[in-house]
């Protein structure tokens, strides 16, 4: 049983905190700075994504982020020459995102960086603790989806039953 004090949210956002911090300090090394850590996950999303057309709407549901914050990316990855926005035939409302030559040699240096953090990341750890780990981030995962819907049905008015909470 875990110790009261821990916080699941709290782990979880110290170690994203510590794997930007070395993620940000390694792509500074090998010289491609101008990239964020959220430009470097867009622009891996694109690359992966690259035999489809992908929309704004397309990286606000899969990164789970608003639209505006998603306008403001694309727009300065657009100023940064990684992406262009291109129209579509079917639909002349609608522009699709693609990766820029520029944007896809990122994306391979960044890959490389990645590969090798991923690689020292999982030193000492054993296949099967990796396995735990990745049902546990799922169920994680879930818990929240869930709870989601819940609060949609409460009208977000979620029950706190923690005396310690104040509001």
């Amino acid at each position: 049983m875990r110790k009261r004090e821990e916080r699941i949210g709290f782990e979880i956002r110290r170690l994203d905190h510590m794997l930007a911090r070395n993620l940000q300090a390694r792509v500074k090394a090998a010289g491609i700075d101008e990239v964020t850590l959220m430009h470097g996950w867009i622009i891996r999303y694109l690359y992966t994504n690259r035999d489809k057309d992908v929309f704004q709407k397309d990286m606000e549901q899969y990164f789970s982020i608003g639209r505006s914050t998603v306008t403001n990316i694309i727009q300065l990855m657009e100023k940064k020459g990684f992406i262009v926005r291109q129209s579509v035939e079917y639909d002349a409302r609608l522009k699709k995102v693609v990766l820029t030559e520029k944007g896809v040699r990122n994306h391979e240096m960044l890959e490389n960086l990645i590969d090798h953090l991923d690689t020292s990341l999982v030193e000492g750890i054993t296949d099967e603790e990796l396995s735990v780990f990745y049902s546990v981030i799922e169920k994680l995962r879930e818990n929240l989806n869930s709870q989601s819907i819940k609060e949609c049905a409460n009208d977000g008015k979620e029950e706190i039953d923690d005396p310690n909470f104040i509001a």
